[in-house]
């Protein structure tokens, strides 16, 4: 495949997954500030949710205990808070609380929910750039 093809691809993959993570998130603040029918979303979507955001972070987990990315995803994300100084065992052990809170189905608080949107804006931010490499081309 060529090298635009994989820009491509990869782009495609990238934001698929932060439109998902995006809404996911979107609805669990919804849920968390009572605004799910303004937003005419329900309990269902809460709850496909929850499971959009254990899947990715219980599959970005492993990553960051290993320092060894499995997808491109993941690699974005650990570069980002390695460059930054981030603590990873913090990470870590934040994400993990933040899974067994939603497979409980216990409230988050909105700095959990903030911890998450920022791992996703290392990935919106890596979008971006890949479409600055598209355009140049």
């Amino acid at each position: 495949m060529s090298s635009l093809g994989q820009l491509s691809s990869r782009l495609d993959r990238n934001l698929q997954l932060v439109g998902e993570l995006t809404k996911a998130l979107l609805a669990l603040r919804a849920q968390l500030t009572n605004k799910l029918d303004v937003l005419k979303l329900t309990s269902a979507d809460v709850d496909k949710a929850r499971a959009t955001v254990i899947e990715f972070l219980n599959a970005l987990t492993p990553a960051l205990i290993s320092k060894t990315a499995v997808s491109e995803e993941h690699r974005v994300i650990l570069d980002k808070l390695i460059q930054a100084g981030e603590p990873l065992p913090d990470w870590i052990e934040d994400f993990g609380k933040i899974a067994e809170m939603l497979q409980s189905r216990a409230p988050l608080e909105s700095s959990q929910l903030d911890k998450i949107m920022r791992v996703v804006g290392f990935l919106q931010g890596e979008a971006a750039e890949d479409v600055r490499r598209l355009r140049s081309r």
